[in-house]
């Protein structure tokens, strides 16, 4: 399903009802304004049991290529592993759009059953709320409308929302932290109603904006971390560069948050490897909260802090390490439970394998709180395939999105015997090119550099050869620029390409152009240059250099430009001249590649969404919620379509 830009209405007959009187104000300190998060009940109920068997469940959001959206049940065996996936609830296609909801589990009306909560963005700018309540047989009723605010006031793109009983009443709330993008942030508590809804959200905890308090900077998790019956607010914040600590915002009676209690903190973790859940590993009746950390060099582990005597998140212990290559976080969702009804809390997850197949693990409790190495359970097949870009498990805490990448444009190439005959010469190596890419979301290119005869002139084009221009063939570096019958200058792409009639560019005067069209270069140079630039003669050789680095020099100021090579014996060389030239930044924060080899270019193109699930799989492994990682992709315009709602 195409994915717009912004949130379409619901077709169904909920979404005309009469909304509840609520007071709103827009996002600029009003105590009515939006912010989101939900728990789970503190009792000895489990979590989310949507089949009231005494055991957790773990609960999906599938997102059909076809449009159709569906809550899939795993319901849990006595052993904690999982039984195939059960259709929940579905709606057809057009009544929901899965990027524009933020969704959350709990008890929300008290009756022991989990249910299903969702703040929904429309289109207009009115954001709501939905419950889909747990029948009790791994299904959910229809959603019911509890709040609604008109355009104007909540900005759902600022919400973060979590769930857990925060008044201790045996119903799960909602706690929405609310990012006012100029650091004064506030949290709102929306108390959960006996049918399931949700009253009037009220100001719950607030900062003034000189702590300049940054979500993006946060992690969340919910749970009864001080054993008072309430649920509270566990965080991870990297509050300064390199530096990251766990705060505790305990709740209070009326379903507020006390002032923060800052506790353990390291130098020495990288914000964007930690992954947050909660749960009450030993079953002591305290949950605690807990890190999964994915280590540089390819182990995992997970630690666990309880709360001391002073409130403080502290006593980290290890509760499962893997070996190196044996988990791939990026490949995981997390849900805590207890899926066996043993009394202590595990961990649920959905893995997504790189050959398409999605399986249910369970890394289950000991009695010192310590996990065992995960169970498998259920396993997708060829015939109830799952996409694992598509499948979104439902927890009671989320955090906020990762920056939208900065995406880089390529054109693409195709593989296998003769690909020359199908190649339609794509690469942006043109200003034609450039301004395509700009105009499919790119904000800069991937393109290629060669040097033709003597490294007489430095000359952007895709291939070898001049095949795919007008004239005769022949070998680039075997071409003189502008004169004989080996010119280059002036041959034209032919016209079975999209860019028919475009010529091949210098490396100044495509520089030029893209510094022009505002897009950052990122330039491959070819493996084909190697022989000259390595071993051509002494004053070929230096031309053909100062053909690469005179340009970079000119222009290092006024644009952003990255320049790398895939052959081995060139690159020293080429870092080598770039650092000399005091270019150093030239080398470094290169876009990162994003498409499946597997899949691979062809004319006509593959459907795009052949890529999502590897898209998925790197936007996890790659995105940081601080930085906007740069990604490079040759199906531009699907990706800048695809990625909405999956980033901030």
């Amino acid at each position: 399903m195409e994915q717009p830009a912004t949130v379409r209405a619901l077709n169904d007959s909920a979404a005309d009802a009469d909304w509840p009187a609520v007071s709103s104000a827009s996002a600029t300190g009003n105590d009515n304004a939006p912010h989101t998060v939900a728990g789970s009940a503190a009792s000895t109920a489990p979590r989310h049991d949507y089949n009231g068997d005494g055991r957790s469940d773990m609960a999906s959001w599938y997102d059909y290529s076809q449009g159709q959206d569906t809550i899939h049940t795993f319901t849990a065996r006595a052993d904690g592993g999982f039984a195939p996936p059960a259709e929940g609830w579905t709606t057809p296609k057009g009544n929901f759009w899965a990027e524009h909801m933020k969704r959350v589990t709990g008890d929300f009306n008290g009756d022991g059953i989990g249910d299903v909560a969702a703040f929904y963005g429309y289109d207009g700018g009115k954001v709501s709320l939905f419950t889909w309540l747990g029948k009790g047989n791994g299904t959910f009723a229809d959603y019911l409308t509890s709040w609604s605010v008109e355009p104007g006031n909540w900005t759902f793109d600022a919400i973060t929302a979590q769930a857990g009983d925060f008044n201790g009443d045996g119903r799960d709330d909602i706690a929405a932290w609310y990012d006012y993008h100029n650091g004064d942030d506030k949290l709102f508590t929306f108390l959960a109603d006996s049918d399931g809804g949700f009253a009037t959200p009220f100001s719950s905890f607030a900062r003034a904006e000189a702590d300049k308090w940054q979500v993006e900077r946060m992690k969340f998790a919910t749970g009864d971390f001080n054993g008072d019956g309430r649920d509270d607010l566990g965080v991870l914040d990297s509050y300064t560069a390199g530096t990251v600590r766990l705060m505790a915002f305990t709740g209070r009676p009326d379903g507020g948050f006390a002032e923060p209690v800052s506790g353990w903190q390291s130098t020495g973790w990288q914000f964007d490897r930690v992954s947050v859940v909660s749960g009450d590993f030993d079953g002591d009746g305290r949950d605690e909260f807990g890190t999964w950390y994915d280590y540089a060099d390819e182990h995992d582990a997970l630690f666990a802090f309880g709360l001391d005597a002073t409130g403080k998140f502290a006593g980290q212990r290890e509760l499962f390490n893997a070996p190196t290559g044996h988990y791939d976080r990026a490949r995981m969702y997390l849900v805590s439970g207890d899926y066996n009804g043993d009394g202590r809390d595990d961990i649920g997850a959905l893995y997504g394998y790189g050959g398409g197949t999605v399986t249910a693990l369970t890394f289950t409790a000991r009695a010192d709180g310590t996990l065992v190495d995960a169970l498998h359970s259920w396993s997708s097949t060829a015939t109830d395939y799952w996409t694992f870009a598509r499948v979104a498990t439902i927890e009671r805490y989320n955090s906020s999105l990762i920056a939208c990448p900065t995406l880089f444009g390529h054109g693409g190439y195709p593989t296998g015997d003769n690909s020359w005959a199908r190649d339609k010469v794509r690469e942006p190596n043109h200003p034609k090119g450039l301004a395509d890419q700009k105009s499919w979301g790119a904000s800069g290119v991937e393109a290629d550099l060669r040097l033709t005869k003597d490294g007489t002139k430095a000359v952007m084009w895709h291939n070898n050869t001049s095949r795919g221009l007008s004239g005769t063939k022949y070998d680039i570096d075997k071409m003189t620029w502008a004169t004989g019958a080996e010119q280059l200058k002036g041959r034209t792409i032919y016209d079975a390409s999209p860019y028919a009639g475009e010529t091949v560019y210098t490396f100044r005067e495509w520089l030029e152009s893209a510094r022009t069209q505002q897009m950052a270069a990122f330039v491959e140079l070819k493996k084909e240059t190697a022989p000259l630039l390595l071993n051509g003669e002494t004053s070929a050789r230096e031309a053909g250099w100062n053909e690469i680095i005179a340009p970079l020099k000119e222009r290092a100021a006024s644009q952003k430009i990255m320049i790398y090579t895939l052959n081995d014996e060139l690159r020293p060389e080429l870092q080598k001249r770039v650092r000399a030239a005091g270019l150093d930044a030239m080398l470094e924060n290169h876009p990162r590649w994003i498409d499946d080899a597997e899949v691979g270019w062809e004319e006509p193109p593959p459907a795009a969404s052949r890529q999502f699930a590897y898209w998925q799989y790197k936007l996890n492994k790659l995105g940081s919620p601080v930085d906007s990682v740069p990604m490079v992709t040759s199906w531009t315009s699907d990706f800048a379509t695809w990625v909405q709602g999956k980033c901030r």
